[in-house]
């Protein structure tokens, strides 16, 4: 296999589902839950190419998240007992805990998830969730996975600005995390909200008004790494592979190894304009090629990344 110089990967995402439970005033991808298109992920393309990845890079973590993953349990659990069989050490799953009213679907399906290998799963449990989630059948999930498999589960709230931000969502999520307290769950940290779709038209008045600084570069930003060194790499419900927001190939149309082998950002005029001179030569391509950016929209290289490559698609 000839490997490509600019993937350094160690981790492997599935955006499993874009259908959700939750209709959050908060979520980053609003847009895309609940549309037509594929329910899931390609099972059986993504079991090859987590076995493919395992075997041809130092794969330590996969994850599966959405939309609610856990409306497709069985898909979620085909992943992770795949990657348990690999090897592959952090084995973690995002879910709201709502996928069934029913008390013991709940509990088969956590039991299923625990028998398959997960051994990290994550919570989202906060006001903007509880908005349209109800808490029982959560609880139920959450007292389950505490119960027969101390340590695998946290709970994940999101933030307005951060924790220690003072407004109505964040004493709401207070309130919440309180129902959970004699579970004794460790809670973590850093899911704070950043502007995206639905955040932006309902949590502005919260953050600074957008000012895109034209200094920024790929890779600048927390959580973030630059297109040339690429340590993990996310697969979507219609088989998309992505490196950061660039999709580099199709599951459906290629395997992974061709995928992979073929990937050079340079190679592509919009990411070779992010990593030659940043945001500011970004713009100017998008000027050049006349895509509409709304600036007032982008608070960081990244978001005006998202507009140009949404733009790309439609054109």
């Amino acid at each position: 296999m000839k490997k490509s110089k600019y993937l350094k990967l160690d981790r492997v995402e599935f955006i499993t589902t874009y259908h959700c439970t939750g209709r959050c005033k908060h979520c980053s991808i609003g847009s895309r839950l609940n549309q037509p298109g594929p329910h899931h992920v390609p099972v059986e393309k993504s079991i090859e190419a987590v076995r493919w990845l395992k075997a041809n890079y130092p794969i330590t973590s996969l994850m599966t998240f959405g939309g609610e993953p856990l409306l497709y349990p069985e898909v979620v659990c085909a992943l992770h007992s795949t990657a348990r069989d690999c090897g592959i050490p952090d084995r973690s799953v995002i879910t709201n805990g709502y996928f069934s009213k029913n008390p013991e679907r709940i509990r088969q399906t956590a039991q299923n998830l625990l028998d398959a290998g997960v051994n990290d799963i994550l919570l989202s449990v906060d006001a903007f969730h509880q908005e349209t989630i109800p808490l029982e059948p959560v609880l139920i999930f959450a007292q389950y996975v505490a119960q027969t498999a101390p340590g695998v589960l946290k709970l994940s709230p999101a933030w307005v600005v951060n924790a220690a931000h003072q407004d109505v969502w964040n004493e709401r999520t207070r309130d919440i995390l309180a129902q959970f307290a004699e579970l004794s769950l460790p809670i973590s940290q850093g899911n704070d909200i950043f502007m995206a779709e639905n955040a932006i038209k309902n949590l502005s008045q919260f953050y600074p008004a957008p000012c895109l600084d034209l200094s920024e570069t790929c890779g600048s930003l927390p959580y973030t790494e630059p297109l040339e060194q690429i340590r993990s790499i996310s697969i979507e419900p219609d088989g998309s592979v992505k490196a950061c927001a660039l999709s580099i190939g199709n599951l459906l149309e290629d395997s992974m190894d061709t995928i992979v082998s073929g990937y050079d950002p340079y190679a592509d005029e919009r990411s070779r304009a992010l990593l030659t001179g940043g945001a500011r030569t970004l713009l100017e391509l998008a000027q050049k090629k006349q895509l509409p950016v709304d600036l007032t929209k982008c608070w960081s290289v990244c978001d005006l990344c998202a507009q140009i490559n949404q733009a790309y698609h439609k054109s």
